[in-house]
């Protein structure tokens, strides 16, 4: 056995024999391209539609679910999220559903096929807006130009009428909106209505000891209309009201009938819009069930998107020829390290 034996002069001289480690590496890859076309190869199908996106548009989309990538901080990261939207909602079952329904109908053989299946034929290519190829991939070039056309069909018909749900979605979440809105308004005019009612009984608990005949103060009197005159509208109700109010020498006894005919316009108001509040109740709760329908039927889409079919590409063949060269050169190069490997040990034994 040689005792000197040093690493770095083997490998210093492992690396001067380049030229058959280059030589290695050809081969290897030469043999890895030859055998790619021994292996079984596959046909691809493409067609084309087109997604556009106006983030212009008067529809919003910050009421709409996300699937994916639901944060965007300015308009480029907008598109890429609407485009991430669309990609994860066209591999979607109730896209390949009907593909695979309609092949059926084309071939025999699609009923062989099932939902993953299909799915694992499917395939996007996309930048952002723009040109989609969809694609499809098979061994029969006609089953993977049917898979191609159909998908790409059923997309646009799909995105199209989950647009116009994310759309009905927005108008209706518009109308919740207004809404609430409106019970909200209802709402505080019933508390003024309520508070007014309880601050004139109170005057009239307070009214009580005084003498019924006498003309109630000045002071007293404006008072008594600033609080009847608060929560006054310009409805025929409240003007008849108003103009009956007592004259400034009325008794109190006057004064009191009088508030007697405010309570009741009061009542009636108040029992007004207590009805008119469990009307938008009820509006709203079916409102609510529309929204949650709508909302489902969009897929989270945005309402901004347009979409239309292209054409058709045609069918290409598919071979793995640049992975079979990388991997035959790799293949090669070790095997040629692994031949002087075995040298350097053998002028070992041989020392």
């Amino acid at each position: 056995m040689n005792r000197h034996w040093n690493l770095r002069e083997e490998l210093y001289h492992v690396l001067h024999l380049w030229p058959m480690l280059l030589a290695a590496l050809i081969i290897g890859s030469l043999l890895g391209w030859g055998l790619s076309y021994l292996w079984p190869s596959y046909h691809r199908a493409t067609s084309q539609i087109y997604i556009a996106l106006n983030p212009y548009r008067k529809f919003s989309d910050t009421i709409f679910e996300a699937l994916a990538n639901p944060k965007y901080s300015n308009l480029d990261n907008y598109h890429y999220w609407q485009m991430s939207q669309l990609e994860s909602a066209i591999y979607l079952d109730s896209f390949i559903e009907p593909t695979l329904a309609r092949l059926r109908e084309k071939d025999p053989y699609w009923k062989t096929i099932d939902l993953n299946q299909l799915r694992d034929m499917l395939d996007s290519e996309w930048r952002s807006s723009g040109d989609w190829a969809l694609s499809a991939n098979h061994p029969d070039p006609a089953y993977a130009e049917q898979a191609a056309s159909v998908w790409s069909d059923v997309v646009v018909v799909q995105v199209t009428e989950a647009v116009a749900a994310s759309r009905r979605a927005f108008m209706i979440d518009q109308q919740l909106q207004a809404g609430e809105t409106e019970r909200l308004q209802a709402t505080l005019r019933v508390e003024d209505l309520d508070s007014t009612q309880q601050a004139l009984e109170e005057w009239q608990s307070s009214a009580s000891d005084l003498d019924q005949e006498k003309p109630l103060a000045p002071e007293e009197r404006w008072r008594l209309l600033a609080l009847v005159s608060s929560p006054a509208k310009f409805s025929p109700g409240w003007m008849t009201a108003l103009e009956n109010q007592p004259a400034a020498n009325a008794s109190v006894k006057e004064y009191h009938n009088w508030i007697e005919q405010v309570k009741l316009l009061l009542q009636i108001e108040t029992a007004t819009l207590e009805n008119h509040i469990q009307t938008i109740d009820q509006q709203q709760t079916g409102l609510k069930d529309q929204y949650t329908v709508e909302s489902t039927d969009s897929l989270s889409l945005s309402p901004n998107i347009e979409v239309k079919r292209k054409e058709d590409l045609g069918v290409r063949q598919v071979r793995p020829s640049s992975t079979f060269l990388l991997v035959g050169g790799v293949i090669g190069l070790l095997i040629g390290l692994l031949i002087q490997l075995v040298m350097i040990s053998n002028s070992l034994r041989r020392v």
